[in-house]
């Protein structure tokens, strides 16, 4: 749902303006009790909903995957609203990384999240971080960290897995020419080797090694002289 300017216009002097922010997993899900549940609460507080956010998506996803969390992070920096409102932190995502992600920006931006599950805001009045909600920011960006980690080991230990089962990583080993594709390759080197030009200026002319030029010059069949530089 788009927020609309004439309505943050009307009511930016009466009230604080808030945005609900809320999504569910499946299409067979319905957000409506978020939204109600969010709204009362907000109209007790004396808040002003100027519009609701609302996603129907997976919370794995990224950031960057997600229309919602952009349009949201999108208003925000517009100023069009000063509080978020959404019934739980997973409501924002069910990665801990991502979910830091946007808290940092909402605080950064001193836009205040509400968070219906421990009805607690993370902003004070004066637009200070709530010491009771810091938890909340150590607890997600321990989640992170444990989640990198997490991801870092799951990735050696496939690695090593796949390596006992005989699986190789990285470039084969062994040349990556045959003999016969590396002379049809360098003809041009072979013809100024043959002239006499030396290795060093061969390699320098065609941008590849000294070693690669020395190999080249074993291929041929005849000794070829190098003329004086």
């Amino acid at each position: 749902m788009e927020i609309p300017e004439t309505q943050i216009q009307k009511d930016k002097s009466t009230s604080p303006q808030a945005v609900i922010f809320t999504r569910v997993s499946k299409n067979v899900q319905n957000y409506q009790r978020q939204i109600d549940d969010l709204t009362t609460y907000a109209t007790k507080q004396g808040w002003t909903v100027i519009g609701v956010i609302a996603e129907k998506i997976s919370g794995s996803k990224s950031n960057e995957d997600r229309d919602g969390i952009a349009q949201l992070l999108e208003s925000a920096r517009l100023g069009k609203f000063k509080k978020v409102l959404v019934s739980e932190v997973s409501r924002l995502g069910r990665r801990p990384s991502q979910t830091h992600q946007v808290l940092e920006q909402l605080t950064s931006l001193k836009i205040s999240l509400y968070i219906h599950q421990f009805n607690i805001e993370t902003l004070l009045p004066n637009g200070k971080l709530n010491p009771a909600a810091s938890m909340i920011f150590s607890i997600t960006a321990d989640m992170a960290r444990q989640e990198k980690e997490t991801h870092v080991e799951r990735v050696i230990s496939g690695m090593q897995l796949a390596k006992r089962n005989g699986q190789m990583f990285g470039r084969k080993s062994g040349p990556l020419y045959t003999e016969a594709q590396l002379l049809r390759k360098y003809a041009k080197a072979v013809k100024d080797l043959q002239l006499g030009v030396s290795i060093r200026k061969v390699a320098k002319i065609y941008g590849i090694s000294a070693d690669t030029v020395q190999r080249i010059k074993k291929l041929t069949k005849t000794p070829i002289p190098e003329l004086p530089e």
